[in-house]
């Protein structure tokens, strides 16, 4: 399958330049999913050739294209997938549609905010999701063991730490506040990276922290307490994550969109039906220990967007306050 170059257009260009202007404002509102400095993405060129270049954020979401790409699965589709891992987010687009890559791993409330400001992006498969049974999610809201916090009631007030802010935490722990009468206003974010939340709650600087694996494990194992599961309880099998290509990409070259896909969707099936051979892969795929990939919940990954998912969160980010753009899901996500 060749990477087909893009015909150009001055039109096509300012919409562009325009689109990027407004993401100096997008990727400050609403970062990285997965935490970190939006400056620091290592993200390169876009690929030649039969290459496909996807940023992904780092962690076990660019090790489910990385064991895609051991198992040959995008190389049975024609593509030679590289993956550059980044912190995630709204930080990757501007490099999506500036053309340094081809693919964008992003997660849904920055993909919905970016479209709901007219950046001209489509999200073409899907990324990560979590489980169905609150047990298995691979979010987790945690406290101290010693906490007065037993019940989501008694967040009233609280510190929670986030790793990035009007982002998938906003939406989340909404869901888990709503079901006891406050809102995200009873609540103080407190945003810091990933790592160092579950120190900063067991030091008493904040009250709860939104960890999510490998952290979650990592904090119930220091003595953390699972208050909820956020990610379940905005919805079972709740779809975070997205993969995004430019709408010129997608309506020029609608067979290499389908190729990424079938790889995407391919990798998918085949950890679903071996999650173990995945659990085995990822210390060599990744920094992760073999103790850790054998004990943390992973998430779950099904290829093909969820419709549900996507309105769901769409109207959690109307209700907050995230977004005010109506969605149009037949323009949102690609055939």
């Amino acid at each position: 399958m060749r990477r087909r170059s893009l015909p150009g257009s001055a039109g096509r260009r300012g919409a562009v330049a325009g689109a990027l202007a407004g993401l100096l404002v997008l990727s400050t509102a609403a970062c990285s999913d997965y935490g970190g400095d939006l400056s620091g993405a290592n993200i390169s060129g876009g690929g030649d050739g039969d290459t496909l270049v996807v940023s992904e954020t780092a962690g076990v979401p660019s090790s489910f294209l990385a064991y895609g790409i051991q198992r040959g699965y995008f190389a049975d589709e024609g593509i030679d997938l590289e993956v550059s891992p980044s912190s995630g987010g709204a930080s990757v687009i501007p490099a999506l549609l500036s053309g340094d890559i081809d693919v964008a791993g992003s997660n849904v409330v920055s993909a919905l905010i970016a479209i709901g400001r007219r950046m001209p992006i489509e999200m073409v498969a899907a990324g990560t999701s979590t489980a169905e049974r609150p047990e298995n999610d691979f979010a987790s809201l945690v406290v101290p063991e010693d906490s007065p916090i037993t019940t989501a009631a008694d967040l009233d007030g609280a510190r929670i730490a986030v790793n990035s802010l009007q982002n998938i935490n906003d939406v989340v722990v909404n869901s888990v506040l709503t079901e006891v009468g406050l809102t995200n206003d009873d609540v103080h974010f407190v945003e810091m990276p990933l790592p160092d939340i579950p120190a900063a709650i067991q030091r008493g600087d904040v009250d709860a922290g939104v960890l999510i694996e490998p952290f979650a494990t990592i904090g119930r194992s220091q003595g953390l307490r699972v208050l909820a599961s956020p990610y379940v309880n905005t919805r079972p099998g709740l779809q975070i994550g997205t993969y995004l290509m430019t709408s010129d990409k997608v309506s020029d070259d609608p067979e290499l969109m389908a190729a990424f896909r079938a790889g995407v969707e391919t990798t998918a099936r085949s950890i679903a039906e071996d999650p173990d051979s995945f659990r085995d892969a990822l210390p060599e795929i990744s920094d992760l220990s073999p103790e850790l990939a054998g004990q943390m919940n992973l998430p779950q990954w099904r290829g093909t967007t969820d419709r549900d998912s996507i309105e769901t969160i769409h109207d959690v980010m109307r209700e907050i306050g995230l977004t005010d753009a109506d969605l149009d899901y037949d323009e949102t996500v690609a055939d």
